[in-house]
């Protein structure tokens, strides 16, 4: 890092902002990984229809294929969060990094069912451990101007992944694809060993020097009047916030926390109800053999995967500028008009006598619209708000319940998601999709408070309902300055 320093020098703010974006940027690798693991059943789909596969699966297998590693999310969330509070947030992402490492070795040297199976249910706990952890780690590291952006990055390099899966999947063997992501995952491992630890993590384990080395790291090397301000602010937060034990009864009895926890849980759901993983790993056998006369399933997921990681990309930039509660709005909107679309044209082409063949064009617009309202607002905050709204006492526990919420929910959908098709109608699936998408409106306009720009302590005041008092002057001043 002193050599990048020396190449590029910087004021310590510049200084500050670039390394607290390299180490999210590097941090949240690791949802490539899962991005990587989501999205590659699409061109694996399309691999086994045309048997190119060491393994072929009937409809009843591949939708255990695809949901069996949400059941997996289910089961390392608790023991994730156990571990991060035992040896750091950075060290327990490393350790389960061996999990991808597994899950791709049996995909690339097995033809077995039971090992495909196997293998998707050690992607998800990979994907609970991550899940859990990583939102936890940038939370904990980014100062409070900048952390609306950076918790953005999970869900963009989760949409990276999906678009490299996406982009190289058809063109590569089904061995090489495997082989390719356990190159990803090694290449994380290297670069995330040279981030430094959170110092919340390190400040609530005493380890006062080591806290201090990384909060000046992040913060451009300030040097100590500044760091060891922001160190006593956390020091302050973290034993009020440990005074309680964390149990499950300090959520449920803690308004703070369990307003925090309502709203963690709900957005959780939402994501999920809202369709994005379902449509990530079903969306190539979902549109058309050829769509506007030329493109195949092949082409129209790629582009799918393009317009997801411009999108993600915006939202890092339009989360500065834009509070979460108008970004969550305005993308559930989008997505609920389009999965109405999308239903309405199912329903009318199985249903009626009406001819909507000639219109099936507009089932890949919608799902462009889709992916592109989705990763501005609802997909990169209903991840990342649990790594900011839950004290330090039970911020493990409630961030390993939040995913396993996600895992249970994930799982339903995407193992249902065909058997729906078949027994109800495919417009079924996108109905409920639209209905979520209208909870999620009213839910955040009548419940969610605004917490850009604040700190971790601010926000834990405004969920206890302390009333915020006007910052002086001076404070702006220093504000406009930064």
């Amino acid at each position: 890092m002193k050599m990048i320093h020396k190449i590029l020098p910087m004021k310590p703010q510049s200084l500050a902002v670039f390394r607290q974006y390299l180490a999210t940027i590097i941090g949240c690798f690791s949802f490539s990984i899962t991005g990587y693991a989501a999205g590659w059943p699409s061109p694996t789909l399309i691999k086994m229809r045309n048997h190119e596969t060491p393994v072929m699966l009937n409809v009843d297998q591949i939708s255990w294929m695809v949901s069996l590693m949400y059941l997996g999310h289910l089961i390392s969330p608790f023991p994730s969060g156990m571990i991060m509070d035992r040896i750091g947030r950075k060290r327990a992402n490393l350790l389960l990094a061996f999990l991808p490492l597994v899950s791709w070795s049996l995909i690339s040297f097995t033809s077995s069912v039971v090992c495909l199976y196997i293998a998707r249910l050690i992607a998800g706990m990979w994907a609970g451990a991550n899940s859990t952890i990583m939102p936890i780690y940038i939370g904990e590291i980014a100062d409070p101007k900048l952390r609306s952006s950076l918790m953005t990055f999970n869900h963009l390099m989760r949409n990276f992944g999906v678009l490299l899966v996406y982009m190289v999947g058809p063109y590569i063997s089904y061995s090489m694809l495997a082989v390719s992501c356990m190159t990803l995952t090694v290449l994380f491992i290297l670069m995330f060993s040279f981030m430094p630890e959170s110092p919340y993590y390190l400040i609530m384990k005493n380890r006062d020097k080591e806290a201090y080395k990384s909060l000046n790291w992040l913060r451009g090397g300030k040097g100590k009047p500044h760091v060891d301000e922001e160190m006593e602010k956390i020091k302050s937060s973290i034993k009020m916030q440990l005074q309680e034990k964390g149990s499950i009864i300090d959520v449920l009895y803690n308004k703070g926390n369990r307003k925090a926890l309502i709203i963690s849980e709900v957005y959780a759901i939402s994501k999920r109800l809202t369709g994005a993983g379902v449509l990530q790993a079903y969306v190539s056998i979902t549109l058309p053999a050829l769509t506007f006369g030329f493109f195949r399933p092949n082409d129209c997921v790629i582009i799918l995967g393009l317009v997801s990681l411009f999108s993600a990309i915006a939202s890092v930039l339009l989360a500065v500028h834009f509070n979460r509660r108008f970004l969550i709005s305005f993308s559930s909107t989008g997505c609920g008009i389009t999965m109405v679309l999308v239903s309405l044209w199912f329903y009318l082409n199985s249903y009626t006598d009406i001819d909507v063949k000639s219109y099936s064009d507009l089932l890949f617009v919608s799902f462009i619209i889709y992916n592109a309202t989705f990763s501005l607002g609802l997909g990169p905050v209903g991840t990342s708000v649990k790594g900011e709204l839950f004290p330090a006492n039970v911020k493990a526990m409630c961030s390993s319940f939040t995913t396993v919420l996600v895992a249970i929910t994930s799982f339903i959908l995407n193992k249902f998601f065909l058997i729906i098709a078949q027994y109800f109608g495919m417009h079924v699936n996108f109905l409920i999709y639209a209905l979520s998408c209208l909870f999620t409106i009213v839910f955040t306009l009548m419940y969610v408070p605004e917490t850009q720009g604040k700190t971790l302590e601010e926000i834990q005041q405004i969920l206890q309902g302390v009333k915020q008092h006007p910052k002086k002057s001076g404070d702006e001043n220093l504000q406009k300055k930064g």
